[in-house]
């Protein structure tokens, strides 16, 4: 009976020693599994990761290439479209110093006119606001062309703010813009634009360059501050032809800043009368 009794005991003890074994092989296959899972998800994560670093890398790269490649295939383009005989010029700060009651040419101007000059607001903005158009058209007339600061014989010097505030490979990009109403004759151009930037700037912030300025830096949501830097009135026979105007007219220069640091130096002209049908005569009466 004793002898029974302990063989039934021993093997009781035997399968629950079994059936642990069973269990720990169970749970050992389920932690492999688990395991293998776990790896299989963080292989696929970080292939992705991967895939999307690559995929930015060959995009900026892609930019990159292509301001590159329009400005190395490029000699030096001499800037033709400044005014170049001036009548009058001015630093902003003394454009708003008691501007109204100066006895020049800027103080002769309407108050339209001189909120326009001296607005750090922007144009492009400030065209399609007037011409009643959901956006503003842009026509791209010179991009990523190579610009030294060479100054070709009767051509305007570039402002001296491009030398001063930008450092690299300086590129110049120029545009005609206009708006709905606010155009010249025959669908002439309101304003000329002409920018200059560092290569890797134009790449980062303008994308699209066949987009206005304000468009790609609003897409990335660029904070900025516009300085306004000098104003000008003159004499420019390539803007004659382009505007369909006799001179002289009004322009300005300034600078676009973004974290502290410039990042492009901005030069316009206004088409006298493309504005004068939104914002009346430009001298006040």
């Amino acid at each position: 009976m004793v002898a029974r009794g302990v063989a039934r005991a021993l093997g009781a003890s035997r399968g629950v020693a079994r059936a642990r074994s069973r269990a720990e092989v169970c749970d050992r296959r389920r932690a492999r599994g688990t395991s293998r899972r776990d790896m299989r998800a963080l292989r696929a994560a970080s292939a992705r990761a991967t895939t999307r670093d690559d995929a930015k890398r060959a995009s900026c790269a892609r930019r990159s290439s292509r301001v590159a490649r329009n400005a190395s295939s490029a000699t030096h383009e001499p800037w033709e479209l400044g005014l170049g005989e001036l009548h009058f010029s001015t630093r902003d700060v003394d454009a708003l110093a008691g501007a109204s009651a100066r006895d020049d040419a800027l103080g002769a101007l309407s108050p339209t006119w001189r909120m326009l000059l001296l607005s750090d607001g922007s144009v492009t903005r400030h065209l399609s606001v007037l011409g009643r158009a959901e956006r503003t058209e842009v026509e791209v007339t010179r991009r990523s062309a190579r610009d030294d600061g060479t100054r070709a014989r009767g051509r305007p010097s570039r402002p001296s703010d491009v030398e001063a505030m930008l450092r690299g490979p300086i590129v110049r990009r120029e545009v005609y813009l206009r708006a709905g109403e606010v155009r010249g004759a025959d669908g002439r151009p309101a304003v000329y634009a002409a920018s200059w930037w560092n290569e890797d700037a134009l790449a980062a912030y303008l994308p699209d360059e066949d987009a206005s300025m304000w468009a790609n830096l609003r897409t990335r949501h660029v904070e900025l501050h516009r300085e306004i830097r000098e104003v000008y009135y003159g004499e420019s026979e390539g803007l004659e032809a382009a505007f369909g105007e006799r001179g002289p007219f009004w322009g300005r220069h300034y600078i676009f800043w973004s974290g502290g640091a410039p990042i492009t130096v901005v030069y316009e002209v206004f088409n006298p009368a493309a504005f004068e049908r939104a914002l009346g005569p430009l001298k006040a009466a």
